[in-house]
């Protein structure tokens, strides 16, 4: 394991100024500027100097001229002999979209293997300690595919939803962080001991709270703000009204953050809040698909789309994976027995019917959308009737084995990558091959790993 070489000097100053400020706080940013970004220029000021900056009041002032050195020395030696890791602002590792935080940690411990996370893509995934059997089942899906296609997969290793969503990355072989409400040396919740072995082996567990701090109550909102900093996007699973996971959704948003919500059945509790954030402007996603789309099209290398797929065919929900990972999972509600995509249609149908009531959700764009006639329940036009809209000119380019299963595709239903293989293509190769038709435009993805040709 390796950690970032500090000089012994620059670390305990870092330490000392988070122990004097407290660890989250929004002057020391501007108190860098004023002493050039050092810690250790702030720690040899003088009274005259910190009251210069004029942005000190007189009980941080007489914080900042408390020098003594020994608690920052015991957290460097705690550390350095339980294989902790520190990150400071001034580390070329710390996450730059913490920085816009209001209020970002001067520093964090880490144990794990630390990616860096300035050069990921970053997704949360988090909901409700009391999930339903379809919330499981949903969220280990969701984390298992956006793990796969190589996106970090960001919770707080709650029990529930928080813990499902770490499973799934792991169960995906991808990447997971975990972020915590308490001390490094906390275990919270105690159940997830196990756990938390697994997420240091596929990842790392982060806090920005000194060695030794309890998880107190008025710790999480602050770690659920760590959360959706981190994060490009963060998907809500389940959670009733007045959920913790809703803090997460609302410091996503006040961060400009993007907000996924899975859609739920309107007479489940645990789908209130999901359902609520859809009619507010949040983004309805049925798979991890509707998340990286965007990254797709814009052909980033931060994902892959052929190993998306792959994950696609390979997510279904495995309780023996949560057995190996610790994971405790006491008896669950079935919750709704239908798709996601059957229920946003049916979230789609109970804001139809309600336009006046939900005319927040009409003023603000939607990714997804149902149809009040969906293409299976609409007049299917006879195949000799099809036009095509694809350029002939596209179509000259294909190898020999994308016109074969091209062509090989129906024009008027979408297929699996099971039906497509039975013509008798190779499914490895086969993922590859419609990967390269769906850049050039000749078919679509469809949630559920389907494919339709155009």
């Amino acid at each position: 394991m390796e950690f970032n070489l500090f000089k012994k000097s620059e670390l305990t100053y870092w330490l000392w100024l988070s122990l004097r400020l407290g660890n989250q706080n929004k002057i020391f940013q501007r108190l860098l500027d004023c002493f050039e970004g050092s810690s250790y220029a702030i720690y040899k000021a003088d009274e005259s100097a910190l009251r210069k900056a004029e942005i000190l009041n007189d009980i941080q002032i007489s914080r900042l001229l408390d020098k003594r050195l020994d608690e920052s020395l015991t957290i460097q030696g705690y550390c350095r002999n339980n294989s902790v890791g520190i990150v400071t602002y001034g580390d070329s590792l710390y996450p730059e979209s913490l920085k816009a935080m209001k209020e970002p940690p001067i520093l964090f411990y880490y144990m794990g293997a630390l990616p860096n996370l300035n050069k990921r893509l970053c997704v949360s995934v988090v909901g409700t300690r009391n999930m339903t059997e379809y919330g499981m089942r949903s969220c280990y899906k969701i984390a298992y595919e956006l793990a796969s296609a190589g996106a970090v997969v960001v919770s707080g290793m709650a029990l529930g939803i928080d813990s499902v969503a770490h499973a799934g990355a792991i169960g995906g072989r991808g990447t997971t962080v975990a972020v915590l409400g308490c001390g490094i040396d906390v275990i919270y919740p105690k159940q997830h001991r196990k756990l938390r072995k697994y997420i240091c082996e596929n990842g790392a567990v982060i806090t920005a709270y000194h060695p030794g701090t309890p998880a107190y109550k008025n710790n999480f909102p602050e770690r659920n703000a760590i959360i959706s900093a981190l994060s490009e996007g963060t998907v809500i699973v389940e959670a009733p009204r007045h959920s913790g996971a809703l803090i997460t959704a609302e410091c996503a948003a006040e961060q400009s953050r993007t907000v996924y919500a899975l859609p739920g059945s309107i007479e489940e509790p645990m789908s209130e809040g999901p359902n609520e954030l859809i009619k507010n402007g949040a983004m309805a996603i049925t798979g991890a698909r509707d998340i990286l789309e965007y990254y797709f099209e814009n052909h980033s290398p931060l994902v892959n789309s052929v190993k998306l797929r792959q994950g696609e065919l390979s997510s279904d929900f495995d309780m023996g994976m949560l057995d190996e990972v610790g994971i405790q999972v006491t008896k669950l509600r079935r919750g709704p027995k239908e798709t996601p995509e059957a229920l946003l249609k049916k979230l789609n149908s109970e804001l139809n019917d309600n336009k006046e009531q939900n005319s927040d959700y009409y003023s603000v764009p939607k990714m997804k959308r149902i149809n009040e006639t969906t293409a299976t329940e609409s007049k299917q036009e006879p195949e000799s009737a099809k036009k095509s809209t694809v350029d002939q000119s596209i179509i000259d380019t294909l190898t020999a084995d994308e016109r074969s299963v091209w062509e090989g595709m129906p024009c008027d239903r979408p297929v699996s990558v099971d039906e497509i293989a039975k013509s008798g293509h190779d499914v490895s190769s086969l993922i590859a091959t419609l990967t390269m038709l769906e850049i050039k435009g000749l078919i679509s993805t469809l949630p559920g790993g389907m494919y339709l040709r155009k």
